[in-house]
């Protein structure tokens, strides 16, 4: 065996192919954007948070408006002859009425009419603070079937405006 030269053989421990400098990773500027997206986003949520309470809070009041509103006529209606109606009562007894306006209280002789007001009045600020109600009863010319036409309309103020709901109807007496 002849020997060609000299072989020199070196012992390097295997390097990691994952140095320092070849690591993938953020930077400091990729984190602020990052920071910065997810905050807009989060004042965005809590933005569309707020308004939801604001419209769900509205829409409980509305449909307690028409509650209240849907309740006098019903009131009205129930003193339709044949409901146990007192002769002396008339559907105009109603006209006029404002809640908001203690003067528009019917008098004691139409003792129904002033009842109903009394309790509506105090219902309307119970559930709509600030709000009043009105009623209008009025009696078409010819009126053979002595037809009243109702109007009852509740207005209750809001976030920068007054809110308003009307129902109208006919109850022939």
């Amino acid at each position: 065996m002849k020997n060609i030269g000299r072989m020199q053989m070196t012992y390097q421990p295997e390097c990691k192919k994952n140095s320092i400098k070849n690591q993938g990773g953020f930077t400091l500027l990729e984190v602020l954007i990052s920071v910065a997206i997810l905050s807009v986003g989060l004042l965005a949520v809590t933005a569309m948070q707020g308004a939801s309470f604001t419209e769900t809070v509205f829409g409980s009041r509305m449909s307690v408006g028409t509650n209240l509103t849907d309740e006098m006529m019903e009131r009205m209606r129930l003193k339709m002859p044949g409901v146990s109606t007192p002769a002396a009562f008339q559907m105009t007894d109603y006209n006029g009425i404002d809640t908001g306006i203690a003067a528009t209280r019917p008098p004691a002789s139409a003792w129904q009419a002033r009842g109903d007001y009394d309790q509506w009045a105090a219902r309307i600020q119970q559930y709509l603070p600030g709000g009043a109600g009105r009623v209008t009863v009025t009696q078409p010319a010819p009126n053979p079937q002595n037809r009243n036409d109702i109007t009852v309309t509740i207005t209750w103020p809001g976030v920068g405006r007054l809110h308003t709901i009307t129902m109208r109807t006919s109850i022939l007496s």
